[in-house]
């Protein structure tokens, strides 16, 4: 199966979770060469051409020293794990609700890899982020059973939280 192909399917498979076929399909997905990955959920994508910023749909990592942010365990564990998965990779993009962007001009999107894989879905379960708590997603009961499930192994960040820190 085909990137195209998979992209297509899973644009159908969240407009039926949605509940509209129509809602999720017409926002769509696009080809993108990923030029920098900023940090686990934040990359800078080329597309058609164009330079833009991509936040990472329903997912939330720790955050990485920065101008405007101190260093939050695993941030650096998470950008080097999207760096390996998309860094000078062409992925596709999937616009997965009515609102294409934030409140920062960064498109919003699932994104898959060139086997198919969700980078969403790869940093949750390694534990490498969290679920996004605000607003809704078409994916967000699915992320919240991955977290879940991380949580239960213990895996990347949930190492430092209770119960697994008592271990």
């Amino acid at each position: 199966m085909t990137v195209s192909n998979v992209s297509a399917l899973l644009t159908i498979l969240f407009a039926l979770q949605a509940g509209s076929p129509t809602d999720l399909a017409r926002h769509g997905t696009a080809t993108a060469y990923v030029k920098k990955v900023f940090d686990g959920d934040t990359i800078l994508a080329v597309i058609k051409g164009k330079k833009r910023k991509v936040r990472l749909l329903g997912i939330d990592t720790p955050e990485k020293d920065g101008p405007y942010t101190r260093e939050e365990p695993f941030g650096k564990e998470a950008t080097r794990r999207a760096v390996r998965l998309v860094e000078e990779k062409t992925v596709t993009l999937v616009f997965g609700e009515k609102r294409k962007k934030d409140r920062f001009g960064r498109l919003l999107a699932y994104v898959l890899l060139p086997n198919g894989k969700s980078l969403n879905e790869i940093l949750l379960n390694e534990g490498l982020a969290e679920v996004y708590r605000n607003g809704k997603h078409p994916l967000k009961k699915r992320y919240r059973q991955i977290a879940k499930e991380a949580q239960k192994r213990c895996k990347g960040l949930w190492r430092l939280k209770k119960p697994c820190a008592n271990r």
